[in-house]
């Protein structure tokens, strides 16, 4: 599943725990946060902690995984970032 929104990073873990038939506070118990912090991770909450949000990804049964096949590879910004951490001098 590609998550591209905060939005779409909480319906997976919802579906995740729902799917390993547990409730907000057995998830949020087997990660370590409150049931309130997993609620706000649910509703695609902008501004949580990444080490919480990995814990609870690990305790839901999901792995995060980054891929660069995203088409905005081919976006002019992304070649110039590209050759800048190559050595090569832009444009």
């Amino acid at each position: 599943m590609k998550i591209h929104t905060v939005s779409n990073l909480g319906a997976a873990v919802r579906e995740a725990r729902r799917q390993h038939g547990m409730t907000q506070q057995d998830l949020a118990r087997r990660a370590g946060v409150s049931r309130e912090w997993l609620i706000r991770l649910e509703q695609g909450h902008p501004r949580l902690e990444l080490q919480l949000v990995l814990n609870t990804l690990a305790a839901a049964g999901l792995a995060l995984e980054i891929s660069d096949d995203d088409p905005a590879v081919d976006d002019p910004t992304e070649a110039a970032w590209t050759q800048v951490f190559s050595g090569q001098s832009p444009g």
